[in-house]
């Protein structure tokens, strides 16, 4: 930290689970060996010393026009948080190896006047057995992969949605330079 000539903050977390007089020590041994630019003792859990943390580091921030619009949240489309939010809800449910071999494309996005829009989505894993534990018995998993991620794209986008998926499976798809290009992971 010497050699980084930079402005460095102490950051104390989990201030909630001691004293007051049990966290001074702890500020002083740092003290010692380090003159800090400021101290903050936070609870993230409890937001306590954080908006105060993150006023600090945007006051250290460099001034810069905007990159974006402002009123532009991110660079990547819609198409591609939905399909992000459909992943989310795999990940949620499996938490093992499927998630890891899964990949969403968005086949269709139509946004219907008086209806609700239309996503077609298909789910790609690395093996039939995969596609069956994904699917579930009688469509069971898949049902409520769909629920949960209609959901949160309906919260995301701001308007219902009819969400329709498909599993399809494609041996070692990771593996090939085609299918990562497709999936967007290389360009």
């Amino acid at each position: 930290l010497r050699t980084c000539r930079k402005t460095v903050f102490l950051v104390i977390n989990k201030v909630d689970l001691v004293s007051k007089s049990g966290i001074l020590p702890v500020i002083a041994s740092y003290a010692e060996n380090f003159s800090f630019k400021e101290v903050f003792p936070i609870s993230a859990l409890a937001l306590t010393g954080t908006k105060e943390l993150v006023d600090a580091v945007a006051n250290q921030l460099p001034i810069h026009p905007p990159y974006y619009p402002t009123d532009m949240v991110s660079e990547c489309s819609e198409r591609f948080f939905v399909a992000e939010l459909i992943r989310e809800q795999i990940f949620e449910k499996f938490r093992s190896e499927i998630p890891y071999s899964t990949a969403v494309q968005i086949t269709d996005f139509k946004e219907r006047e008086g209806r609700k829009d239309l996503i077609q989505a298909e789910i790609y894993v690395e093996r039939a057995s995969q596609k069956g534990i994904l699917i579930g018995k009688g469509g069971k998993a898949l049902k409520e992969i769909g629920e949960l991620a209609r959901k949160e794209i309906e919260k995301f986008l701001e308007r219902p949605v009819f969400l329709e998926l498909h599993v399809k499976a494609r041996e070692k798809w990771r593996k090939k330079e085609e299918w990562l290009k497709r999936f967007g992971y290389r360009s």
